[in-house]
């Protein structure tokens, strides 16, 4: 016969719904079905908290744009091209890294001249999007080399005006 592929879940919610469990290993299956039972069906998850999450998550997003706005205008950052999604991400990115370089300062390893020169500077000549996405796996350490190469590019300032 096998263990069985399709599981009755009666949910804490107190819906009952079957489940193909077929993608999990027949030893996880069991396990996995007693979990299922103790969360809310699909649609009772979904009414208590997708409306909650996705109110939150916009709040936060627009918490840290206007962060990133604040950063960007006092530190004469050149603003993004790219579609929304990509600016939204990209802006994070930016400030982000950009404080993690910074805090190279308030460590005392370098000093604000450093700053200036090695950060700042070029990253005012990066502008697209694209390009914050494309490295923001880098470490803090490889940063100043990217900026570096990063305002050296065309690609990453095309859409900055000579």
């Amino acid at each position: 016969m096998g263990i069985k592929k399709v599981w009755e879940i009666e949910h804490s919610c107190g819906h009952v719904a079957e489940r193909d469990l077929s993608e999990r290993a027949p030893d996880k299956r069991a396990g996995f079905a007693k979990w299922l039972a103790g969360t809310d069906c699909f649609d009772c998850y979904k009414k208590k908290n997708d409306g909650d999450f996705e109110k939150k998550r916009r709040a936060e997003q627009q918490e840290a744009l206007s962060e990133a706005a604040v950063y960007e205008k006092r530190s004469g950052l050149e603003e993004l091209s790219g579609s929304d999604k990509q600016i939204v991400w990209a802006r994070q990115i930016r400030v982000q890294v950009l404080g993690s370089l910074y805090e190279e300062v308030e460590a005392g390893k370098q000093d604000e001249s450093w700053f200036e020169e090695t950060v700042l500077k070029p990253a005012r000549l990066i502008a697209t999007s694209r390009w914050w996405i494309d490295n923001k796996e880098f470490e803090v350490e490889d940063w100043p080399e990217l900026l570096a190469s990063g305002a050296e590019s065309a690609e990453a300032n095309e859409n900055l005006v000579s």
